[in-house]
């Protein structure tokens, strides 16, 4: 088995594993917006790409969908942004298949994510059709983020890459694709594209294999064209980030290639599907909201305004947006991708600098830009999900910027790093079980924890006690494999060898036995 092949199928295996217990973990239609992308997704698997849409703003699309389905509309209104209430109060779905009319606010969306997605529920009905259908939105979402790492870990000094790259999957993202809602899987292609493309520029460079990653770059590209209204304005930032880390040497030095103008053709095709849909359906008339009156300027200020606000749907916001994450779980997050940037912008790789600099504007001002034409007929509608696509590829571009940094082989960076490693166990364990304990007994002040194990008001699948230590041994096990990928070994660094923040491996002779972290950063990744 390739190491390339290798490392897609271990880290798929605990993404995948990850996503399933998340689509367990949450009740059914409790994430934004899923009752309209399950509804979508019902009635394309059966043929109805678009339903009857309305006519005016923000009115929902009709279909025709078994009424299991159509029932999910308002299954979860008796706790949605109520979050001291439990989900006991929400109905049991009936397993009733008979055709009958529903409306989503996803009826103009392009079809691509949900024909795959509401394939189980040609097979199963009820709960279980809905279930089925979240864990095979996040087998999607796994795959591309499991394709992403693989690119990373393919990478000649791979270290810092995929260990800063690991920070990309905030419990935001791991939340989100454990439900059925086209976002997570925008957000693991978009990191796909860009790490796909970051290891091919990087193998034509060095005269290595660059076809598969950019195969794998261009397939990303085509699906994430097609999956919400904005992917192609992640498409293009995320092209354009890898070009600037690696310049446009790679590029036309095979311009000639026959395999680079097909995989064009792939991501071309893609990109003319996904605008012919845009023009054809009108994607954002189904956008619900209360228009405002204010000028484009009075609208950047809110959005700039709101920068941080929006920033905590990075990391953990659970619910339909009514149960923000525990403020410890932020915290890590926020010192993890804060010092990211930072030492990225400090790095002597000039490329690298202006990758991320580039990146990091289009965080804080493309929310700005994107919600000014819309203000009038929805008025301020943004969520920090929205643009996490982006903010997937930024922190990925830093670990990649870093590349040429000697990561040394101290006792204490060893430390460091599991340190760091068991900070993001406890941040991802801590929001999972909140998450828990948001609908097994409701948010209450003061803390009720103990009600979870002695009176418990509802129960997961499973129970919420099997799933949170499930989770946690898939946390582990991730953590363990990780640490094995990135920790230096433990051999002793030449005195001369350059330091984090250098800009290239060191070329002083080392006595026999002797070996430099740019050698074994280079080392083949582990088998196991």
């Amino acid at each position: 088995m390739s190491p390339g092949l290798l490392r897609f199928l271990t880290a798929f295996a605990v993404l995948a594993t990850l996503t399933t217990l998340w689509s367990l973990a949450s009740p059914l239609i409790s994430v934004p917006d899923e009752q309209a992308h399950t509804i979508k997704a019902g009635a394309v698997v059966r043929g109805q790409l678009r339903g009857e849409s309305g006519t005016a703003q923000g009115e929902r699309s009709q279909v025709v969908v078994p009424v299991y389905i159509a029932s999910v509309d308002g299954l979860s209104s008796c706790y949605a942004f109520k979050p001291a209430i439990a989900a006991d109060c929400s109905p049991q779905l009936p397993a009733d298949e008979t055709p009958i009319k529903a409306l989503t606010s996803a009826g103009n969306y392009n079809p691509m994510y949900y024909a795959v997605t509401g394939l189980p529920s040609l097979v199963l009905s009820g709960a279980k059709a809905i279930y089925g259908m979240r864990v095979v939105s996040g087998l999607l979402s796994a795959a591309f983020l499991a394709l992403a790492f693989s690119a990373l870990g393919g990478l000649q000094r791979r270290r810092l890459p995929l260990f800063i790259g690991s920070f990309a999957v905030t419990p935001m993202v791991l939340f989100l694709a454990g439900a059925v809602n086209p976002n997570a899987l925008e957000i693991a292609s978009s990191l796909a594209v860009f790490t796909g493309l970051c290891l091919s520029w990087e193998r034509i460079s060095t005269k290595g294999a660059w076809a598969g990653p950019l195969a794998m770059a261009a397939v990303s590209a085509a699906v994430l064209a097609n999956t919400r209204a904005a992917s192609l304005v992640w498409l293009a930032l995320a092209v354009a980030g890898s070009l600037l880390l690696f310049g446009l040497g790679p590029l036309l030095a095979v311009r000639r290639q026959r395999f680079l103008w097909a995989m064009v053709a792939v991501v071309g095709f893609g990109c003319a599907l996904s605008l012919l849909w845009l023009k054809a359906a009108d994607s954002l008339q189904n956008l619900m909201g209360q228009g405002i009156d204010a000028t484009p300027l009075e609208v950047a200020a809110i959005m700039l305004d709101k920068t941080f606000d929006f920033a905590a749907g990075y990391v953990s916001y659970l619910g339909w947006l009514d149960t923000l994450g525990p403020s410890g779980v932020l915290v890590i997050w926020s010192a993890l991708i804060g010092g990211s940037i930072v030492a990225a912008l400090s790095a002597a790789n000039r490329a690298g600098r202006l990758a991320v600099g580039f990146l990091l504007v289009g965080v804080i001002a493309l929310p700005a830009l994107l919600q000014i034409p819309l203000a009038k007929d929805v008025g301020i509608i943004w969520q920090g999900r929205y643009i996490l696509a982006l903010v997937v590829v930024l922190i990925a571009s830093c670990g990649v910027a870093l590349r040429h940094c000697a990561v040394g082989n101290s006792v204490a960076l060893r430390r460091g790093i599991k340190i760091l490693l068991g900070l993001m166990v406890f941040g991802h364990f801590y929001s999972f079980v909140y998450g828990l304990r948001r609908y097994v007994i409701g948010i209450q002040d003061p803390a009720n924890w103990g009600d979870m194990i002695t009176a418990p008001l509802w129960q997961p699948p499973f129970g919420w006690v099997v799933l949170a230590l499930a989770y946690l041994a898939a946390l582990t096990a991730g953590a363990m494999l990780l640490y094995r990928s990135t920790a230096p070994a433990q051999y002793p660094l030449a005195a001369d060898t350059p330091a984090l923040g250098s800009h290239a491996p060191s070329t002083v002779p080392q006595s026999p036995g002797t070996r430099s972290a740019a050698a074994e950063d280079a080392k083949p990744l582990p088998s196991a």
